[in-house]
């Protein structure tokens, strides 16, 4: 029997339980008995049958195996099921309890871009709904289908490195290629992708392209935008394909619309990016404890405006994310708790910051260096590499333990905001403030993301669920979050995207040129809104 369950716990489905010291931690914030955390709260574990049928006649099925392939069209309930969601919270709560309200009608996986191009024309002739998917890694709510239609699986077929070229330090890969499988095939030739999103074992080059994404060396490298030099879309109007020409002068760029398009213009097929020298045992690292976050984020600014250069990795947790750190960690009440406590970096003030560079041995050394010198003048405590080090051993399973965390019954989800320098400390303590009002309620912050002129805040909550009352209680809770950041001068979004969950937002943060713009764009690819319909990125 193939249950909610099945197909609700996204990432490695081999993590499945919390570890002892995050328990505890829960057990103190939240007030857990022993016999509350053997509970699992909407478990999911029903058999998977779909209240709505599929919708599309009989030669339009048979139609679509023409075109794919009898064995990539699928019409069962747990297929449909299976592409009906990615990965934000409310659609997680209803996979919990059963409810799918709108599956695509079928999913298709084509094997290679003429079969995408015959798909689309199909589509759009017919006027079904097309939803481009990846790894489903979207916590915006963008793989949705309001209106069924298909949803076209990309990583079945379209999953290879089809070229590297080493002179021009450049890759064209396929979007429906995972990233693990893509930074494999570049360390064989000596090289890496430098994009790492938390999502990065489980998600797609596409939908990295699609949702505007960034990885955690960004800081150096830059997000996903700064790494494409070229990209092949097959839309309703046509194929666009550009060449990977370094920069140029020829009018409009026209391959960045596509970049957080979210699949309403096209589909992104191949994607022709930059890589870089592969040299992992060059790479230095530093770890620092400073007394307060409003400290760290000066030399944190400093560091990136000095000019010496930057690091690829550079973060700041704030004091709350900081003592959850230690106290999972087993590290309060140790000696070395009680030593920075004599010295006056005082629990629930202190914070800690990694970074690491990447290169050549002599600039990574070099750019360590110059932050210590910094870090040294805001009177932070240098604790060597290995805390660093330690992070990025785990940086990518933290986000498996949410559907753990759900089973306990604690509604826990991430936002992210971009900000400028001055607005970012007043933003900080107004989500803060905001997130404070709601009993036993936990607001980790941190930045990851780092520029000359402003930064990413990204946060993350812990509360109980409202029993009987899960999707109200949180949706009520993350509009409140938004409105405050939105009202506090932050980005609705620094690099998960927009989807359907932020749209609102969307034309007062742009104005309404913007989105009319943005809305004749979408006219002229999609003319008949076939492309992922319903409440995408402001645009119906």
């Amino acid at each position: 029997m193939k249950t909610y369950r099945d197909i609700l716990k996204w990432g490695d489905k081999r993590e499945t339980e919390i570890d002892k010291g995050t328990l505890e931690v829960l057990k103190k914030r939240f007030g857990l008995s022993d016999n509350e955390l053997k509970q699992k709260h909407l478990s999911g574990e029903t058999e998977v049958v779909l209240q709505k049928k599929n919708s599309l006649k009989a030669e339009q099925i048979k139609e679509l195996q023409t075109i794919v392939g009898e064995k990539n069209v699928y019409t069962d309930d747990f297929s449909r099921a299976n592409f009906s969601h990615g990965e934000y919270y409310a659609e997680l709560l209803q996979l919990r309890k059963g409810i799918i309200a709108t599956p695509p009608d079928a999913v298709v996986a084509p094997q290679s871009e003429e079969e995408i191009v015959r798909l689309l024309a199909f589509c759009n002739e017919n006027k079904i709904p097309v939803v481009p998917v990846g790894g489903q890694s979207s916590v915006t709510r963008a793989l949705e289908t309001p209106q069924g239609g298909i949803a076209l699986d990309l990583t079945k077929h379209l999953n290879q490195l089809t070229k590297i070229n080493a002179t021009n330090q450049t890759a064209s890969i396929q979007a429906g290629m995972y990233g693990p499988a893509f930074e494999a095939k570049l360390n064989e030739k000596g090289f890496s992708c430098g994009h790492f999103p938390q999502s990065f074992e489980f998600s797609t080059v596409g939908g990295w392209v699609a949702a505007k994404g960034a990885g955690q060396a960004s800081t150096g490298y830059g997000k996903i935008e700064d790494m494409v030099l070229a990209l092949k879309v097959v839309t309703p109007a046509g194929i666009i394909e550009t060449k990977d020409y370094p920069k140029t002068a020829q009018g409009w760029d026209i391959f960045p619309l596509f970049i957080g398009s979210e699949g309403t213009l096209g589909v992104i097929t191949e994607v022709s990016m930059k890589i870089r020298k592969y040299r992992p045992k060059n790479t230095s690292h530093a770890s620092f404890v400073f007394k307060n976050f409003e400290d760290a984020v000066n030399a944190m600014r400093e560091i990136v405006q000095a000019g010496f250069g930057l690091p690829h990795l550079f973060r700041i947790s704030d004091p709350t994310e900081t003592e959850i750190a230690f106290s999972t960690k087993g590290f309060n009440d140790t000696f070395k708790d009680k030593f920075l406590k004599y010295i006056n970096y005082k629990q629930g003030e202190r914070v800690l910051m990694f970074a690491a560079a990447e290169g050549t041995r002599d600039y990574t050394r070099f750019i360590i260096k110059k932050i210590r010198k910094k870090a040294k003048k805001y009177h932070a405590l240098h604790i060597g590499a290995s805390p660093t080090k330690k992070w990025l051993k785990q940086r990518y399973s933290s986000a498996y333990m949410r559907e753990p965390l759900m089973d306990l019954g604690i509604m826990t989800d991430t936002l992210e905001s971009a900000v400028t320098w001055e607005n970012l400390i007043p933003l900080w303590k107004a989500v803060h403030a905001y997130a404070e009002k709601r009993p036993k309620t936990v607001l980790m912050v941190h930045i990851s993301h780092v520029y000359e002129n402003g930064a990413n805040l990204y946060f993350t909550f812990l509360s109980p669920m409202e029993k009987g009352n899960e999707d109200a209680d949180y949706k009520a809770f993350h509009k409140g979050l938004v409105d405050t950041i939105h009202a506090n001068k932050g980005s609705l979004s620094h690099h998960h995207g927009v989807g359907r969950v932020l749209s609102p937002w969307m034309e007062s943060e742009l104005g309404s040129e913007i989105i009319n713009a943005m809305r004749a764009i979408k006219k002229h690819f999609d003319p008949n809104g076939i492309m992922n319909p319903g409440g995408m990125l402001g645009l119906d």
